[in-house]
């Protein structure tokens, strides 16, 4: 088994549009939408303001605002240059059927722009999984300590929570996990806690 990197990953600056286009995509999918106003729209954490004015900077479009009342900041674009830019970048890229939608039906009319493929099936061999991790997900270790043992056991979690489940099937089927459903929040999630699971998902990330 190949042993993954010791060193803490520094965020990556992809030198192909190519590249860029597809872990754009993911951050939009998981974290983003395209407004009835035209306007294309990506939420981050106060926390990771810094990441969102990293990709500002590499796009040269968009305004950061914070939310109110939220501790979280929105890239919002409304430039139809900046559009057009993300919208190039990102186009046959994006895999969520709501993002989807809402690029054809409110962006291509607006800036008369060829529809992006109505495909959600992820490409694993490109970046779009890095993106929208970065946007909608979270890895976790932790301590649990058992009254029966003298010494902690390490437990790891990695999770991602959506309203629909079509994306999260396929994270199941690539990395194995478990798919579940809170009726409460009426949400869906994906986990893994075992090591080969979760050695699967870092090696891709890493």
């Amino acid at each position: 088994m190949k042993k993954l990197k010791i060193h803490r990953p520094t965020k990556k600056i992809y030198t192909t549009d190519n590249d860029f286009g597809h872990y754009l995509a993911g951050i939009i999918d998981g974290e983003g939408h395209f407004s009835k106003q035209g306007q294309i729209v990506v939420s981050f954490n106060e926390r990771d303001i810094r990441h969102a004015l990293k990709l500002r900077s590499q796009i040269g479009y968009g305004k950061i605002r914070a939310v109110k009342d939220k501790a979280a900041v929105n890239w919002i674009i409304s430039n139809k240059k900046g559009a057009l830019k993300v919208m190039k970048l990102i186009h046959n890229k994006i895999r969520h059927p709501d993002k989807i939608k809402q690029f054809n039906d409110r962006l291509c009319n607006k800036y008369e722009f060829e529809f992006t493929e109505n495909s959600s099936i992820i490409n694993w061999e490109y970046s779009w999984f890095s993106g929208f991790f970065d946007a909608d997900g979270y890895l976790r270790i932790y301590n649990v300590i058992k009254k029966e043992r003298h010494y902690p056991e390490i437990r790891l979690l990695a999770q991602i929570d959506q309203k629909s489940d079509i994306l999260l099937k396929q994270f199941k089927e690539n990395f194995g996990g478990y798919l579940g459903y809170r009726n409460k929040q009426d949400t869906y999630y994906y986990s893994t806690t075992s090591y080969n699971g979760m050695y699967l998902l870092l090696k891709h990330l890493d």
